[in-house]
């Protein structure tokens, strides 16, 4: 019985050396994306500006997405955008984003004006979908993407139609696509998103096998005494 247990305790041992070793060669990038929804009759900077539905006139919804990791994302950053109305404004653009590097994409020309997005106008709807479809440092492929409606600011105002919200920058602020105002699009405030992924280091890993290990001896030198 006591060979036995040592045997066991021994396999495990071999087992959490080998993760050891193992382990930092197959762990996932980690990422951090910050969205910014705003509405601006100015472009934001950001290394990549986008306006291929055009330029703000005189204002219109931007999202900026940054790159606040220390991983580098290659791959496509885009919009979908359909209209209340039926009309397709998305778009998008293949790049590789650095840490720290901004990418800006305008919706259109003045996004407010077209019945809001991704549902019927007067209805509610998800608004502007954000997306990345790539891979941080070239591992495993992500598609990370957020509605408009998702996207909140956390300081809320009453809209010219009475409803209150700190999200739907994107599409002036209302849920239904009714077109609120210059005045009232551009007094928003900014609407703020994070997609984060942090991945353990491997001291953390060695911690875990190595409490795995002292559970396993722990059991067989139970087992041991009982005999």
């Amino acid at each position: 019985m006591i060979k036995k247990s040592l045997t066991v305790s021994a396999i495990m041992a071999a087992s959490a050396a080998f993760m050891l070793t193992a382990t930092p060669l197959a762990m996932a990038a980690s990422y951090k994306i910050n969205i910014v929804t705003l509405y601006s009759s100015s472009t934001p900077s950001g290394v990549y500006n986008f306006a291929d539905m055009g330029s703000p006139s005189p204002d219109t919804g931007f999202v900026i997405f940054t790159n606040g990791g220390t991983s580098t994302f290659s791959g496509t950053i885009g919009l979908n955008a359909v209209s209340g109305s039926g009309t397709d404004f998305s778009y998008s653009h293949v790049l590789t984003l650095l840490p720290e590097q901004s990418a800006v994409f305008a919706v259109n020309s003045e996004s407010s004006n077209f019945g809001g997005y991704n549902g019927p106008t007067g209805s509610t709807q998800n608004g502007v979908e954000m997306y990345l479809n790539g891979s941080f440092d070239g591992d495993a492929p992500v598609l990370l993407s957020v509605f408009d409606k998702d996207v909140h600011s956390g300081v809320f105002q009453t809209n010219p139609f009475g409803v209150s919200l700190d999200n739907y920058v994107l599409q002036g602020g209302d849920p239904f696509g009714r077109d609120t105002g210059d005045a009232f699009e551009v007094g928003q405030a900014d609407g703020h998103f994070q997609f984060i992924s942090v991945v353990p280091e491997p001291e953390t890993y060695a911690m875990l096998l190595a409490g795995l290990g002292l559970i396993g001896f722990m059991a067989n030198r139970r087992k041991q005494q009982a005999v």
